[in-house]
């Protein structure tokens, strides 16, 4: 009977340990961070980015840090291949988001003195036109040509 209750207990304590996790929503095409609570404290903070409509993206990560070892950062299962200490600028092509599955941002590493450690970004999004839409433009200026070859002759 001990070990039940003592285990629950510690399930119960490590509560106040998880990491800050947060859902940040999109203001036009741009979305802020900061850190919140304890920072890395569950060995990884994961953001969640919602109020984006679905489809295929470009997306700028801004990211800098202070008093945490360098982040390991991954964006939908995308791990950046650097670890940021300081400040950096990352750079994902073609990233896909759904109604259902928002662009998820985890960052993992730990506070090395926890009463300063912070860190703050922004995400960028460009939608990336869909292959239709060039398809259309293509098919508009051969019938402009078309017309003014038209036009041009006796």
């Amino acid at each position: 009977m001990k070990k039940p209750v003592l285990a629950a207990f510690l399930a119960m304590s490590a509560l106040g340990a998880m990491a800050a996790d947060q859902t940040v929503s999109f203001t036009g095409a741009n979305a802020s961070f900061a850190s919140t609570g304890p920072l890395l404290s569950g060995g990884d903070d994961v953001l969640s980015f919602d109020n984006l409509a679905a489809g295929l993206y470009d997306v700028t990560l801004t990211l800098s840090s202070q008093y945490t070892t360098p982040l390991v950062v991954t964006l939908n299962s995308n791990v950046v291949p650097e670890v940021f200490n300081l400040f950096g600028v990352i750079r994902f092509f073609g990233l896909q988001t759904s109604d259902t599955s928002p662009f998820t941002l985890t960052l993992a590493g730990s506070a090395t003195t926890p009463a300063l450690a912070n860190y703050a970004g922004t995400l960028s999004v460009v939608p990336v036109p869909e292959p239709e839409t060039y398809a259309m433009l293509l098919a508009g200026l051969g019938a402009m040509g078309f017309m003014l070859r038209r036009r041009s002759k006796p």
